[in-house]
């Protein structure tokens, strides 16, 4: 079983880590038991191995160079589903120019979308929910950096590139596309509805997925984990409503969301009832670092919390000095305890001999 990440922000989905995904159906194209197939099929669809996330094809929508838009519907049979639990619809997307053959400039545009289409009523309706669009001659591989993620809710949500030009690595070329289905729904199907027009501009979309959502209940109860960024330093602070055989929490740290290091243990209080604090400061510092939490039980099973992240000003500077009581002070004739205050607001103390 694997474990959905929700969200990175300063603040946590504290239950992105709380919940376990299971895959109940499945099309990567070359395998499947959820048959998905394009609905007309149109001349400029089909299934080609140029790219893909899973070998070796992919379902691709091209633009057929004839000024007209070519469309057609990726269509995933209904399936029926526990109403008691959440679903979460998945799917890898590129945008790619693969069928340009008049040179360089084409790419993916405004105008050229896909849309996640969702029917709770056995493929009898359908609701946009998700669109993914291009912007002035876009393109991408597939990729992890851009993640498409919203909860259906009846209403159309547009993701698009903030400009043109290849968007793998910069977070909005968007690959993984994640539509989050509340639980009551007896019955799910999806259509991708898939549009472009020139030669160039092509669609390809690999390895979808629906997933069922199981709550485990956390031996831990966290009800916050926070970081702020200090002049020296960036705190951490997690707190605790409730424990159960809890050992101890893992801190790491990564600059780059991606690769991780461990910075600190800190012991938990084992079994608790009542409201807990815990922080840690950092003073191994970047413009940006991701944290994340892990809680770990006696018995050696733990959980993981976050990533929250934390940015920085660089060249922070001190505005005034101020004493315990906020009257501004002269440093240089002061003794005892001195705060320093800085232009972005946040303060230091620190004592004068």
């Amino acid at each position: 079983m694997k474990k959905i990440l929700i969200a990175i922000g300063l603040l946590l989905n504290l239950n992105s880590y709380s919940q376990t995904e299971t895959l109940i159906a499945y099309d990567y194209i070359e395998t499947s038991d959820w048959n998905g197939a394009w609905f007309i099929p149109a001349s400029t669809t089909g299934y080609y191995s140029n790219l893909s996330v899973t070998p070796t094809n992919s379902a691709v929508l091209y633009g057929g160079g004839n000024n007209q838009y070519e469309f057609d519907w990726y269509s995933l049979p209904n399936l029926q589903v526990d109403p008691t639990k959440d679903h979460i619809f998945r799917m890898r997307l590129a945008a790619q120019k693969i069928t340009n053959f008049m040179g360089t400039s084409s790419g993916l545009d405004q105008q050229d979308y896909i849309s996640v289409q969702l029917s709770t009523d056995g493929g009898i309706n359908y609701v946009d929910e998700i669109q993914v669009t291009g912007k002035t001659n876009a393109i991408w591989n597939y990729n992890l950096n851009g993640v498409a993620f919203k909860v259906a809710d009846g209403f159309m949500t547009t993701f698009s590139p903030s400009q043109g030009g290849d968007r793998t690595n910069t977070g909005d070329g968007y690959s993984v596309i994640e539509l989050y289905i509340p639980q009551g729904e007896t019955d799910i199907a999806i259509d991708i509805f898939a549009r472009a027009n020139r030669m160039g501009e092509d669609w390809w979309m690999d390895n979808f997925e629906l997933i069922e959502i199981t709550d485990n209940g956390l031996p831990v109860e966290l009800s916050s984990f926070l970081g702020t960024s200090l002049p020296q330093s960036n705190l951490i602070q997690w707190v605790t409503q409730s424990e159960y055989n809890s050992d101890y929490f893992l801190l790491e740290r990564s600059f780059d969301g991606e690769n991780w290091e461990e910075i600190a243990i800190i012991p938990s209080a084992g079994n608790s009832t009542s409201e807990i604090n815990y922080s840690h400061q950092d003073f191994e510092l970047s413009h940006l670092s991701y944290y994340r939490l892990k809680q770990v039980d006696i018995d050696g099973q733990f959980e993981m919390f976050g990533p929250i992240a934390i940015t920085r000003e660089e060249g922070l500077k001190i505005s005034r000095y101020t004493n315990l009581l906020g009257q501004e002070i002269n440093p240089l004739t002061t003794k005892g305890i001195v705060i320093e205050v800085y232009e972005n607001g946040s303060t230091r103390k620190i004592f004068k001999p």
